[in-house]
């Protein structure tokens, strides 16, 4: 069967729509997990990556909305998931995040060969020694090896025994989850479902893109699409064909043409850039934002050291792009500053 064709504008007006970028499906919800959970999980190794992907969407969003759904009405979690990152996840589906993170655990091989401890020993020390709170100081004494620390809590928030309480970095603070949610948590080990939701939001994609999300081989990746009936897309200005659901052609190719329009700034490592290895970037080390005017990239922009740097493909949005920037900086509770041309 030939490759069906399909341009780049219908291509982000389909996923924009889906993700929450385009359109105001999600702006009046009472939580943000359906939002979440439409990104299927968000990566956050620190909260104000999170604040900007959810700002990015929500004209009045505010950091303390996330922290009410995390904290207060438990309707997500934070926890190390898919590829070892920590992530935001929809509480109801806690159990296929896990599921889906144990395609590539990073920390086992490490314990393996650090401790001679098995896993039911290592999470027994480490309920006597944190039995409310656990955080990597609590462990300092037991174990001096910074990384043996770390791994040792991605194990356990892996296993679904633990999850995000409070902080960020070396300081993150974590709960037990039992505890905090009122149930037992295990990885539901068939994460196919995650796999096809993830096709269905972001498709096209390439076998690449799939591996690089989830963190297993292109081979890998290759037998997972092939359990959900994909067909070829090839979509113009790509020189390798993509692949998506049956299905989902057919809603992409009902958007009408005003689903792409308005002018959209995506921030660096947005789960919309994150879901493609390659797609819209530079370079495969490049991690932009991005700027997008009627479904056409006009610019990419980079934030190091709280300071903005922009590099536009059609200059005469600079002005909007500043603009549209410094609104989302604003709602995601961020200072930063523009280098100068």
């Amino acid at each position: 069967m030939a490759a069906v064709s399909i341009t780049s504008v219908q291509h982000f007006a389909h996923v924009g729509n889906n993700v929450g970028l385009l359109g105001d499906e999600y702006h009046k919800k009472r939580s943000l997990a359906p939002l979440v959970s439409s990104m299927i999980g968000v990566r956050c190794e620190r909260m104000e990556q999170a604040h900007l992907v959810l700002g990015a969407r929500l004209p009045s969003y505010k950091p303390e909305h996330l922290l009410k759904d995390l904290q207060e009405r438990h309707a997500l979690v934070r926890t190390w998931g898919i590829r070892g990152f920590l992530q935001l996840v929809p509480t109801p589906e806690f159990e296929i995040f896990l599921g889906a993170a144990t395609a590539a655990p990073r920390w086992k091989r490490f314990l393996e060969g650090k401790t001679k401890l098995s896993p039911q020993a290592r999470l027994r020390l480490l309920k006597r020694l944190c039995p409310e709170v656990i955080s990597r100081d609590a462990l300092r004494d037991a174990f001096p090896d910074s990384s043996m620390r770390l791994f040792i809590l991605r194990e356990a928030a892996q296993g679904g025994h633990i999850i995000w309480k409070e902080g960020d970095g070396a300081s993150a603070r974590f709960s037990w989850t039992e505890k905090t949610l009122d149930r037992k948590v295990e990885p539901e080990r068939d994460y196919h479902p995650l796999v096809r939701r993830f096709l269905a939001a972001y498709g096209p994609v390439t076998a690449g893109d799939v591996g690089s999300w989830l963190g297993v081989t292109v081979a890998a990746a290759r037998q997972l699409m092939a359990k959900h009936r994909v067909i070829e897309i090839q979509v113009d200005g790509d020189e390798a064909p993509s692949f998506m659901c049956a299905e989902d052609l057919e809603l992409l190719q009902a958007r009408r043409k005003k689903a792409g329009k308005g002018f959209v700034v995506i921030p660096p490592k947005d789960p919309f850039m994150l879901a493609y290895k390659l797609r819209w970037r530079e370079n495969p080390d490049d991690e932009p934002g991005l700027i997008f005017e009627d479904g056409r990239l006009v610019g990419r922009w980079y934030m190091q050291r709280n300071e903005v740097t922009l590099k536009m493909i059609e200059p005469e949005f600079e002005k909007k792009a500043s603009k549209s920037i410094e609104s989302l900086l604003s709602r995601a509770g961020i200072e930063a500053s523009f280098a100068t041309s």
